[in-house]
């Protein structure tokens, strides 16, 4: 999830089609996205396998962008491997097996048993935001400093949450 807003062609494409969706006429087509869309990002478009560029313009959050967390990533670069290694057969490079097996694990994939530093980082975590609280001090997010030393020399104290806001693109328009 989120893996594919890092792969910059990737990135350049889905904030060029929310720009184009955004704009009036412009309809969630295959055919009209791909008339409005620069050079290169019609050819980013065009290598997409169909299920893919189906999910970009038809998956739109109520802002009007891509939602990028329902794009099967995991299935997007398979179809992609597979089509390079069938390339790579045809030329002669590959003489290969590819195949896939998908599984989601969800939550259950990313949990297991808390470690010390985890219970004790929480803990941390907890007692410094209920002391901005009781200290009047909103507007602030909990923070922990110095973590690779002792937890008796951890730093705590609050970061401004405004400064980890980022303007975000709303029906082509920044917000």
């Amino acid at each position: 999830e989120g893996l594919i807003e890092f792969i910059p062609e990737f990135n350049q494409l889905i904030s060029e089609i929310n720009d184009k969706l955004a704009a009036p006429g412009v309809e969630a087509t295959e055919a009209s996205v791909l008339s409005v869309l620069s050079p290169e990002n019609a050819e980013c478009f065009k290598y997409l396998p169909d299920f893919i560029r189906a999910q970009l313009l038809l998956d739109r959050d109520p802002h009007g962008n891509v939602q990028v967390a329902k794009i099967e990533t995991e299935k997007l670069l398979a179809a992609t491997v597979t089509a390079e290694l069938e390339q790579r057969r045809k030329v002669g490079s590959y003489q290969g097996n590819f195949k896939t097996q998908f599984h989601a694990y969800g939550y259950e994939g990313r949990a297991g048993m808390p470690t010390i530093f985890d219970a004790s980082y929480c803990y941390a975590l907890g007692a410094t935001a209920a002391a901005l609280l009781a200290n009047g001090c909103t507007g602030l997010i909990a923070s922990v400093k110095n973590l690779l030393a002792p937890a008796k020399e951890w730093q705590c104290g609050g970061v401004p949450i405004t400064s980890l806001c980022v303007i975000e693109r709303r029906k082509g328009k920044d917000k």
